[in-house]
């Protein structure tokens, strides 16, 4: 397993690959932010499975938590 953590606001973007026998679970602290085109809210969490990657993009003053897991 690893954590990543990150910090998003305006146009600033990140990319994680994902190896195909890994979920990716991303939590959004506070603020908004889109996950792989999806938007999330504060408290929110998005589970990604049988993805090739993350894309964070278009923070609104958020934090966030990826944790790349095992499948």
């Amino acid at each position: 397993m690893a954590v990543y953590t990150g910090l998003f606001d305006a146009s600033e973007t990140a990319e994680l690959a994902l190896q195909p026998t890994r979920k990716g679970y991303v939590h959004l602290i506070p603020g908004s932010l889109d996950v792989n085109g999806r938007r999330i809210d504060a408290g929110d969490a998005a589970l990604l499975e049988d993805e090739t990657r993350i894309v964070l993009a278009h923070g609104a003053d958020a934090e966030v938590l990826v944790f790349e897991l095992a499948a």
